[in-house]
């Protein structure tokens, strides 16, 4: 994927983070990263210290009160394969076990145009971990990934519109997948009734470069280290979503893991065990006890942000819109607008931060808060970036004229901006 400069930067550090460590650092030095709100955490520690770390590091940086009152931040897998699809060999029972081990909420697994793990009764609670079942649907137009459905759709003899039209119809919903994935890309932009689209996807991220390249890393280093060393910031994806948003209005943007574990050679490729920390995504659900409906909901309303978390974990970032210190407003929101406004967002760890108006960065800072008054309507979103890598993208707040600042009738209209 195409590097980019400008607001984003290449070389830049955040803050004085120390890009991804090669050797195991002493214990106080992890303390001390931790105590400066710079908890890099590195790839070779265990899962229970890096963990114990992270919580460390959320103590220190706690999330908003006013705001951790209203929701519950739970963690998912988005977009996962199993033995079901013909191109993976992880099974069901191998995503449950990960899923426990990492402590995740919730995984969807949508297996390519099949609602097989639904049919055998799978979909529920496995441990501490709710899983859900949708389908990867291989539609004319580029793949679908749908979520809630009950019945299998007909892609074959259903066009692509059909096919969005149908998840709907089902009371599901659906997202663009991997829209600029090499191998399949999606073709049908005239499109309406969807519901998101990915904004990162590892494979899109992983297979499109040099492929003997990706052969010498897999064989010859730690996996976590090797898709690190792939990751970009997904900038073709980025700009499509802003441009879905600005013609069609609110769009939920999700990460998609796209995990297919494999087995070859004796040696296990895209493990889960490392795709689940690539791409997740946190969904803001007010109910202390964790739904599907209350799943959907929230993917519905784009209270939700992606992070990578091979590094460190995002649970505690906030992003919203506050009137005198009360919040009116969180990520996927409609707020019209007053002077009084101001954006607020809240980091567990130190990053460099920009915000996103209308599609274009306007604005950066180097923290792990940030406070700033809102100048105009518009629709914000946030992106923080760590060690010169992303690591969260939040979903929008669309900020909106307020009816008695709406122009008159007799008003000459705005001319009309160009998608």
């Amino acid at each position: 994927m195409t590097q980019g400069h400008g607001a984003w930067g290449t070389g830049r550090g955040q803050a004085g983070c120390p890009s991804p460590p090669v050797s195991r650092p002493s214990p106080l030095l992890l303390v001390c990263l931790v105590l400066a709100g710079c908890s890099t955490v590195p790839l070779a520690l265990p899962l229970p210290a890096r963990r114990a770390l992270q919580a460390v590091a959320t103590a220190l940086h706690p999330t908003p009160s006013g705001l951790a009152h209203q929701y519950q931040d739970y963690v998912g897998v988005l977009h996962v394969h199993t033995d079901v699809s013909h191109d993976a060999d992880g099974t069901f029972d191998d995503v449950v076990r990960t899923a426990n081990a990492h402590a995740i909420d919730f995984v969807t697994i949508t297996d390519h145009n099949t609602l097989h793990h639904l049919r055998e009764g799978r979909q529920g609670w496995h441990g501490a971990t709710l899983i859900l079942v949708g389908s990867e649907i291989s539609a004319r137009g580029g793949h679908y990934l749908t979520l809630g459905i009950t019945e299998e759709i007909d892609r074959e003899r259903l066009t692509t519109q059909q096919v969005i039209d149908e998840t709907a119809r089902q009371g599901g919903l659906g997202f663009i997948a991997h829209p600029y994935f090499a191998k399949r890309r999606w073709a049908d932009w005239s499109v309406t009734g969807f519901n998101g689209i990915e904004i990162y996807n590892v494979a899109h991220d992983t297979m499109d470069e040099h492929k003997l390249r990706l052969a010498v890393w897999a064989l010859t280093s730690p996996q976590d280290l090797f898709f690190w060393s792939v990751l970009n910031r997904p900038y073709d994806p980025l700009r499509t979503w802003d441009e879905l948003i600005a013609r069609h209005g609110p769009l939920t943007g999700i990460g998609a893991t796209d995990a297919h574990e494999f087995h070859a050679l004796g040696i296990t490729f895209a493990p889960y065990d490392v795709m689940f920390k690539f791409a997740r995504t946190h969904l803001l659900v007010p109910d202390e006890t964790l739904t599907a409906e209350g799943i959907y909901t929230a993917l519905r309303q784009g209270h939700a942000y992606v992070a990578v978390e091979l590094l460190d974990q995002a649970k505690g970032f906030t992003f919203t819109v506050e009137d005198h210190g009360r919040v009116v407003g969180v990520m996927g929101d409609m707020v019209p607008w007053s002077p009084d406004l101001r954006l607020r967002v809240h980091l567990p760890a130190t990053a460099l931060l920009t915000l996103v108006r209308d599609g274009q960065a306007v604005q950066t800072t180097i923290g792990d808060a940030w406070d700033l008054p809102l100048p105009a309507p518009g629709v914000y979103r946030v992106e923080a970036a760590r060690h010169n890598k992303p690591w969260i993208f939040s979903n929008p707040i669309y900020v909106q004229t307020a009816p008695d600042d709406a122009p008159s009738p007799d008003a000459p209209p705005e001319p009309a901006a160009t998608p």
